[in-house]
């Protein structure tokens, strides 16, 4: 019961996915240049995951698709270079296509991004809520709606159950006995909510399926013949679909067709990204230009017709990625350079996010040459900044080094490359703190892979619970590491795994990505997870050693440690 528990929280909630740019670290950081082949992109977006990836990249006017497949007992293949592409489900990618339907409407004069939802839904929703029926279509399209992720207030396995199978008359109904904390905007929350309703609106306006105006609009115009909601004689395409190595379902949608029920192939999404790059000038017209105009902020980036973007003017990059039960997708856009990267996966746990990470670290790198540090400046960096609504960066000196790390995420050691500035150059990180007139820090800008979160620092961190503050002695992490095992009757066993990353203990349980763990300095081999109600607590036998844990959430889990790392600790090379 438990582990059930945290694996829910661990997984970070398997449906059409934002950006997850926040997302924890894994031990080793990928290393993917920005002009890498597809084979190579390919591959690191498969991990070591059983399932199929495939990349297309557009680049220097030549489109190539590439691909590898990864069976069960850990064979891997190149998928076939000639012949009919992969499919896979694209998830959130799909709301690419609603905004540029909006955008089309918008460029056509049918519409206005200050129409409201009154407006546009007097004659089928009764609002209960003024501030529903306010909601405009800018704030919709831009996350900033205030409408939470899913409708009803769903969670686990009912939100999949959501996606799937609500109708545009629950959707309606959900409209309006709705009601929000606040009036719009608010600080950005992605919502799949917000943009079905902008699905379901331009479907319902237009007398069509949203599918249909997408081969009408899009998709048809454009030649992508791959990029379909409804598979038909092409099933066969679609690459089988697995969540770890558990086979996994396709996800057929109704309502929520417009916020992500497209499948398609890499080359079809590549040649859909050079339609956008291409503006005014290229075959979608002036929608292509509104889409990527920016409209409001968007953690650390900005946000056009639900189009994320990073990086300073000039030299701007445009991306959305999906996330599906069984698939993830990315689609990357360069403004200066005019590339395209779309890779996909029939994996709904491989590593994208390491992807997406690698490629913006690669396309925005920071200074990597050292300076000298004053110590007694350095030991006025530490404290807590709130950059975000729901994120806070943490600073930390130990042992002459600076510590950094955001909410959710492990510490890393930063290294002095100017004046009050530190970066990690492995992770494209810069952080930049201000002081004010009497040489206090005050406030804090961290820079990474093009996004730039800026907040000042916070009056109380002692709201901040210490262990979120606490790094382990030099060495000290290690005796933790290894492979454990949960060994459970009559259910399959659970594999854990403890790495160290700078002092900072990082455990992997199952298949889901690694999480942090946190010491409590009042407790001796005591750890705490950051986002759930859940504690680690290290056992050791009679020579000292670390021999297992118990897992405390809700009652108690209790792995052991492998043979092996224990061997390895009493016996280090």
């Amino acid at each position: 019961m438990a582990w059930r528990c945290l694996a829910r929280t661990i997984a970070g909630g398997l449906w059409i996915a934002g950006l997850l740019f926040c997302a924890p670290a894994s031990a080793q950081e990928l290393v993917l240049p920005w002009d890498s082949a597809p084979q190579d992109i390919a591959r690191a977006t498969l991990g070591e995951l059983q399932g199929s990836a495939s990349a297309a990249v557009w680049r220097g006017g030549v489109l190539v698709e590439q691909g590898v497949r990864r069976q069960a007992d850990g064979q891997v293949e190149r998928l076939p270079d000639a012949g009919p592409r992969p499919l896979y489900e694209i998830g959130s990618i799909s709301k690419v296509f609603t905004g540029l339907l909006l955008a089309q409407a918008v460029e056509r004069g049918e519409l206005s991004l200050n129409d409201t939802l009154g407006q546009l839904l007097k004659e089928q929703v009764q609002f209960s809520a003024p501030e529903v029926a306010a909601l405009t279509l800018r704030q919709l399209v831009t996350h900033t709606s205030c409408l939470p992720r899913q409708f009803g207030g769903v969670r686990g396995t009912a939100v999949v159950q959501q996606i799937r199978e609500a109708t545009r008359t629950q959707l309606w109904v959900a409209l309006a006995a709705q009601h929000l904390p606040q009036a719009a905007p608010c600080s950005a929350v992605y919502s799949n909510y917000a943009m079905a309703v902008v699905g379901e609106l331009l479907s319902q306006r237009a007398g069509k399926p949203w599918s249909q105006l997408v081969q009408e609009q899009i998709t048809g115009p454009l030649g992508m013949s791959d990029t379909v909601q409804m598979l038909g004689a092409q099933a066969p395409r679609l690459q089988p679909g697995f969540v770890g190595a558990a086979p996994g379902e396709r996800w057929d949608m109704q309502a929520f067709s417009g916020a992500g029920g497209l499948r398609s192939s890499m080359s079809d999404l590549a040649r859909f990204g050079r339609a956008i790059l291409a503006g005014r000038a290229g075959p979608l017209g002036g929608a292509a230009e509104r889409l990527v105009t920016p409209l409001a902020t968007y953690y650390g980036g900005e946000i056009g017709f639900t189009v994320f973007i990073l990086g300073p003017p000039g030299r701007r990059t445009y991306l959305h990625d999906g996330w599906t039960g069984a698939y993830r997708a990315l689609l990357v856009m360069a403004q200066d350079t005019g590339e395209v990267t779309a890779t996909a996966t029939s994996n709904g746990l491989a590593p994208l996010p390491d992807v997406q990470r690698a490629l913006a670290i690669s396309r925005y790198p920071v200074s990597a040459t050292a300076v000298p540090v004053d110590g007694a400046q350095l030991q006025t960096v530490p404290g807590t900044f709130r950059v975000a609504p729901d994120m806070l960066i943490y600073t930390a000196v130990q042992d002459g080094r600076l510590y950094v790390r955001s909410t959710g995420a492990s510490f890393r050691a930063y290294v002095s490359v100017g004046p009050d500035q530190f970066a990690r150059p492995a992770g494209g990180a810069l952080l930049q703190v201000a002081r004010d007139a009497q040489g206090a820090v005050v406030g804090a800008t961290l820079q990474q892979g093009g996004r730039v979160f800026k907040g000042a620092r916070a009056q109380t961190p002692e709201r901040v619970p210490r262990a979120f503050l606490s790094l382990l002695p030099p060495g000290g992490a290690d005796a933790f590491v290894g492979h454990y095992t949960v060994v459970r009757a009559f259910r399959s066993n659970i594999p854990f795994r403890v790495q160290n990353v700078d002092g900072q203990l990082l455990v992997t349980g199952g298949s889901f990505r690694p999480q942090p763990v946190f010491p409590i300095p009042s407790l001796i081999d005591r750890f705490q997870y950051e986002n759930v109600e859940a504690q680690l607590q290290f056992e050791r036998d009679a020579q000292g050693r670390v021999s297992g844990f118990a897992l405390h959430e809700n009652g108690e889990l209790r792995a052991t440690r492998d043979k092996a790392s224990a061997a390895a600790q009493a016996n280090p090379p």
